[in-house]
């Protein structure tokens, strides 16, 4: 059964981000000109704030994954683990290239504990302003985890 509201219940939110954070790698796929998926494995970090769901991620603004998003701006990330649990987020997505959020996410990717936290240095930027390298924005429309899932109605 999915739940449909405009927030995601707050224990299924918590589901998702424990199984997240645990397996820390997911599945992340665009969608080309041609409406085919394309797939890469990104590490992206979730927050609850103010009763919704939020992922970010540093990535390379590559011209690929550029044009997928111009055309169409929603990914689908999918966690799974040996002993298949399974946590899936079907986002909005969008880079957050703003200085704040960049500071942010750089703070917080040092400041976690491995294995979620890391040297954002790894993914080829010196500092959070370099442009080698940019923050994607995840807003979920569907999250499922533990065997629930929530939709936004308007999705």
């Amino acid at each position: 059964m999915v739940v449909e509201s405009s927030t995601p219940p707050v224990e299924l939110m918590a589901e998702f981000v424990r199984v997240a954070h645990r397996v820390v790698w997911c599945t992340l796929a665009t969608v080309d000109r041609r409406g085919r998926p394309r797939s890469r494995v990104v590490h992206p970090i979730w927050e609850q704030r103010d009763g919704d769901l939020v992922g970010h991620l540093f990535t390379r603004p590559t011209p690929l994954k550029k044009a997928h998003l111009a055309r169409t701006p929603f990914v689908s990330c999918s966690y799974w683990d040996p002993a298949h649990e399974v946590a899936v987020a079907e986002c909005g997505a969008g880079y957050a290239d703003d200085e704040e959020t960049r500071r942010y996410l750089w703070r917080l990717a040092e400041e976690t504990p491995e294995p979620l936290g890391f040297d954002p240095k790894i993914m080829g930027g010196e500092d959070p302003l370099d442009p080698d390298i940019t923050v994607l924005r995840l807003t979920p429309w569907r999250i499922s985890a533990g065997g629930r899932a929530w939709r936004r109605p308007d999705r």
